[in-house]
């Protein structure tokens, strides 16, 4: 029920889309069902599947927020159940409920739970495939398992393109399982299940992955995402991304490597115990692993969000691994295992407890914008940062600034900042600008919004400004007479 609370709180919020999420929005809500197939605007990308699914949602609710983000927010709620049953088919006791307690408390889970981007499922179908394999790993399986976990991974594919990496960990394990035991009837069968995947994600390529993986800009963003090769070649990589993917993605931003030193911890120990699922989540990794040198997918930030629960399953095994050892010792036992457990959850208990009491609307750019049409007037000009367009785009329609010219710059201009200085010298001599800015750009010491505010000091004079309390949108009025 906590798990269900917080996400329904962050979900409830209503705060504005911020730039990601008005990006891949403006292609569901503008295109038709057909024009989804297409290659997306704004560099975007998503599964098919999930763009349908928005589509039907945004067709049936009307373009709101809400009916925006329903389909995260159910996919976030049920996979609290879903990691539940798969934590009992892998863990136990202390373990059991420290790993789900993680999991019910992560913050970046009940985030994604709200957010009109497609993380959230990749991380649900991550849980829901090893489930679904788990007849395979722990029993004799039947006919009827290979062909629901063929008919599943289908589905999959469709929904979530990390999908492939999982799929094709749970592919080898069976092959390594059936070919130990010299079990060839189900090792066709493993190999037939794994051909109907193989089909899918051709056919998924050729539809839409081979534009994805040829997009420029996306590559270059996530270039510092991707695993270094050879290995020695960045050697700080390594302590960046368990710090990052760790403190970020886990919500414990404190002994980082020591959490790192658990996951281990639990991975040997569930090898000990159910080894067929130690061998898939090993192999889970090493494939996404083996895609990131090859500069296929990146392994940082919410890219990796679907790693999460069985790294947090990993890590309720190492707590059961601890309790298990001192099972003798009683009262030292339960001292360790709260100790460890209280340490774990610290973190991401007080994030999501402030998030619940106090949420976050850093982007809600919806107040700037109602305060724009409210204050317009007939002669005023308007000037919207790189950051800012897609949202502008979203709600301009929605507070009547739709038919409203607009000056703005180009993402190139953040490497030529003259071209941001031109923009706004095109604007000299006009009494009434306006300057919205959100989404701000920062790097290597630059920043775009002190850069613009020193630049107007020196043309114009500020007039007014509106700035809603605890948002990153800036909307300012010159006059640059």
């Amino acid at each position: 029920m906590t798990g269900i609370i917080l996400r329904l709180r962050q979900y409830l919020t209503g705060r504005s889309l911020w730039a990601d999420e008005a990006m891949l929005t403006l292609n569901i809500v503008n295109r038709t069902m057909g024009g989804l197939f297409k290659p997306l605007d704004y560099d975007q990308g998503a599964p098919i599947g999930f763009l349908l699914i928005e589509k039907i949602f945004n067709l049936l609710f009307s373009k709101n927020e809400y009916s925006l983000r329903l389909f995260p927010l159910a996919v976030g709620i049920a996979s609290l159940w879903l990691f539940y049953l798969l934590l009992k088919r892998t863990t136990s006791a202390a373990g059991l409920v420290t790993a789900l307690a993680l999991f019910v408390l992560n913050p970046r889970l009940i985030y994604y739970s709200s957010e009109v981007k497609q993380y959230i499922i990749d991380a649900a179908i991550m849980i829901g495939l090893l489930l679904t394999a788990a007849p395979l790993f722990e029993a004799k399986p039947q006919k009827r398992d290979f062909a629901i976990l063929a008919g599943v991974g289908f589905i999959a594919l469709w929904f979530s393109h990390p999908a492939l990496f999982v799929l094709a960990g749970i592919g080898l394990t069976l092959l390594i399982i059936y070919l130990q035991r010299q079990d060839y009837i189900n090792l066709r069968y493993a190999i037939g299940t794994g051909m109907v995947w193989l089909i899918t994600i051709g056919f998924l390529y050729i539809l839409i992955l081979n534009d994805l993986q040829q997009n420029a800009y996306m590559r270059e963003y996530w270039w510092g995402g991707f695993f270094p090769v050879p290995p020695w070649s960045d050697p700080s990589w390594f302590g960046r991304s368990i710090n990052e993917n760790i403190g970020i993605q886990f919500g414990i931003p404190y002994a980082t490597y020591f959490v790192f030193i658990l996951v281990l911890i639990g991975w040997v120990w569930l090898w000990m115990q159910y080894r067929n699922y130690a061998i898939a989540v090993g192999l889970i990794f090493l494939i996404t692993l083996t895609a990131s040198a090859f500069k296929l997918y990146p392994i940082f930030e919410r890219m990796i969000l679907f790693t999460v629960p069985i790294g947090l399953i990993l890590i309720g095994k190492s707590v059961e691994f601890f309790s298990h050892r001192l099972s003798n010792q009683r009262w030292l036992n339960g001292f360790v295992t709260l100790t460890l457990a209280g340490y774990l959850l610290y973190g991401p208990f007080t994030t999501s407890l402030d998030s619940f009491l106090n949420p976050k609307y850093f982007e809600h750019i919806r107040p700037s914008m109602q305060f724009l049409h409210d204050t317009w007037q007939d002669g005023d000009s308007l000037f919207v940062t790189n950051g800012a367009i897609p949202a502008f785009e979203y709600y301009a329609p929605t507070y009547r600034l739709a038919e409203i010219s607009y000056v703005s710059t180009r993402r190139e201009a953040y490497k030529n900042n003259g071209e941001i200085l031109e923009q706004l010298d095109a604007l000299k001599g006009q009494s009434r600008v306006w300057i919205l800015m959100s989404h701000v750009y920062e790097k290597d010491g630059f920043n775009e919004r002190d850069f613009i505010l020193d630049y107007l000091k020196q043309i114009g004079q500020r007039k007014r400004s509106f700035q809603l309390a605890g948002t990153s949108v800036y909307l300012y009025l010159y006059d640059l007479k």
